[in-house]
């Protein structure tokens, strides 16, 4: 196994060794961190969580609001000491908090609560908080750029965190919530994911996508100019007849992933992040270039990265810290193929903030010639 890294790299969340503003194309860490098999890895605003086949959790990065439930920053994936001995079966990161799901399904969380996003009451708790396991059990979770949601074995979606621009989806009058609170009128949701100021859920059973919070940039499907804000969630078909493999959120956009491969997204497009010259708001198929098949996409917090079938990577999207390692110092407006210097075969990808993860099988090097698509 291999692993590979590059884009904002301010607190040295690549897990480089080094800081600095970017790293502009995919760079191999080198430091041997117990020779773990990488599970997932989550990405905050400066911060990365790594997760193992054991379920051991490893961070590096930003903490300043101890998001890597460790007492120091560090610019090397560490093992997370103080949650040795629990195993976790995912994870999740928002801007500056972080949580994870042990295997009996309970929720730890740690790093800000300045919004009660971590689900602890406020006057208890200080707005650093280490590790605190809660009494909520979560099959999935989503964190925003200040709230929260998880999705319990019922189903059910529960929140916290704020809610200024109605993205807790319980009605005008709640602005904030320093608990988890079931988002009521909604059926049984298979996916949620958290953006910036909105929320998004879909319902397997119903083939329907519930939304709430901001819609200025039409990032819920909706006309923006009558639909502003959704305070309380709305059930939209989107003509979408077919399981849903993901459903992902980056500030002010969303992706959806379908079992026969097929790529929607909507919302804001300023900087490219739906893969299109235009459409923003609308609902927008993306195709690879040469009718190349999705294997696996991953959404950071303006741009995307997406696995093809023929392991070829590609990105699209706000490229000021060189987040899509595509070598311009423009925004990616259309799917474009990423450099690699390497032949082995991408076994997992990931994004966050603005910064990337992919994992390998190995790690010989080829030289970029031997890539029929490299130029």
């Amino acid at each position: 196994m291999a692993l590979w890294t590059w884009g904002a790299n301010s607190h040295g969340q690549l897990g480089l060794n080094t800081v600095s503003e970017q790293v502009e194309k995919p760079s191999k860490i080198t430091i041997d961190f117990y020779n773990c098999e990488v599970k997932q890895i989550a990405c905050g605003g400066g911060h990365t969580l790594l997760l193992d086949e054991d379920g051991r959790l490893f961070s590096c990065g930003w903490n300043s609001k101890l998001q890597l439930a460790t007492e120091n920053e560090s610019h090397i994936f560490q093992r997370t000491w103080p949650l040795s001995g629990i195993t976790f079966t995912n994870i999740a990161c928002g801007w500056d908090f972080s949580c994870g799901v042990t295997d009996d399904h309970f929720l730890f969380v740690w790093g800000s609560n300045s919004h009660g996003q971590l689900g602890l009451p406020k006057e208890h708790f200080s707005e650093c908080v280490k590790p605190v396991r809660l009494e909520v059990k979560a099959s999935s979770v989503s964190m925003g750029l200040r709230h929260s949601a998880i999705i319990n074995s019922k189903g059910e979606v529960w929140i916290t965190g704020c809610g200024k621009y109605g993205q807790l989806g319980l009605g005008k009058d709640v602005t904030s919530l320093d608990r988890f609170t079931q988002v009521q009128n909604i059926g049984k949701m298979s996916h949620v994911a958290c953006g910036q100021k909105h929320t998004v859920a879909w319902s397997t059973d119903e083939n329907a996508l519930y939304v709430w919070g901001d819609n200025k940039h039409g990032q819920l499907v909706l006309n923006t100019e009558k639909y502003n804000r959704i305070f309380t969630p709305q059930k939209i078909d989107i003509d979408v007849r077919q399981k849903v493999k993901k459903l992902l959120s980056g500030w002010t956009n969303v992706l959806l992933w379908l079992e026969d491969g097929t790529l929607y997204t909507w919302g804001r497009n300023n900087y490219g992040q739906i893969g299109a010259s235009d459409s923003v708001g609308q609902k927008t198929l993306i195709s690879l270039p040469d009718n190349r098949q999705v294997k696996d996409v991953a959404l950071g917090s303006e741009h995307t990265i997406c696995l093809a079938t023929d392991n070829t990577l590609w990105a699209w999207g706000w490229n000021e810290h060189s987040n899509t390692g595509i070598q311009s110092k423009t925004d990616i407006f259309l799917p474009t193929l990423v450099p690699i210097d390497t032949k082995a075969t991408i076994t997992s990808i990931f994004a966050g903030s603005a910064h990337n993860f992919i994992v390998t099988n190995d790690d010989e090097p080829v030289d970029s010639e031997s890539n029929p698509d490299s130029d």
